[in-house]
């Protein structure tokens, strides 16, 4: 009875033994992780911890006396989500076909807010020495969201801060 267990402890002790050789290296402390996206033609970058989740376009409810972003209200698992059409708000010209988008769902400072996109792009990882405050040319929209980008093989991210978004008073303001 006593032979499996030896084997077990034969085993983790060759595995303690030669893990202690290898190369320790903690990069995560080096790496900045996004998500990218696309508005218009315009692709961006977010910190991955200012989108809490993705979901594709729920159905959605209109409220009047809001402004043309202002897309709707929709019960997402029970809770009341407003959904905001970002090209809308941004450039002034919304989606042209948002149930073909993906929604970014922001919760920042009590304000939770559904962000309508043309298209998801996926998990973007960089390291930091890739960072710039050299922002690309983006339209003037975009701007006030915009601080950095990251910089590799001469293609540029720029950042988009859904948190400036969501604290800025203009995006506070949705009711006309």
């Amino acid at each position: 009875m006593s032979e499996p267990f030896q084997l077990l402890k034969d085993i983790d002790q060759r595995c303690r033994t030669n893990a202690s050789a290898l190369p320790a290296s903690d990069s995560s402390k080096d790496e900045w992780i996004g998500i990218g996206f696309r508005v218009g033609n315009v692709e961006l970058m977010t910190r991955m911890g200012e989108v809490s989740e993705i979901l594709d376009p729920p159905e959605f409810t209109r409220v009047p006396g809001v402004k043309p972003w202002v897309v709707g209200i929709a019960n997402v698992r029970g809770s009341l989500l407003p959904i905001m059409d970002l090209k809308g708000f941004v450039l002034g010209e919304g989606i042209a076909n948002r149930k073909e988008g993906r929604i970014l769902v922001v919760k920042h400072n009590g304000v939770n807010t559904g962000l309508i996109v043309d298209e998801v792009l996926g998990m973007r990882h960089f390291f930091l020495n890739e960072q710039t405050l050299n922002v690309p040319d983006v339209d003037k929209g975009f701007k006030p969201f915009i601080k950095l980008a990251f910089k590799r093989d001469n293609e540029s991210w720029p950042v988009f801060s859904f948190h400036s978004l969501v604290e800025s008073e203009q995006f506070l303001q949705a009711s006309l």
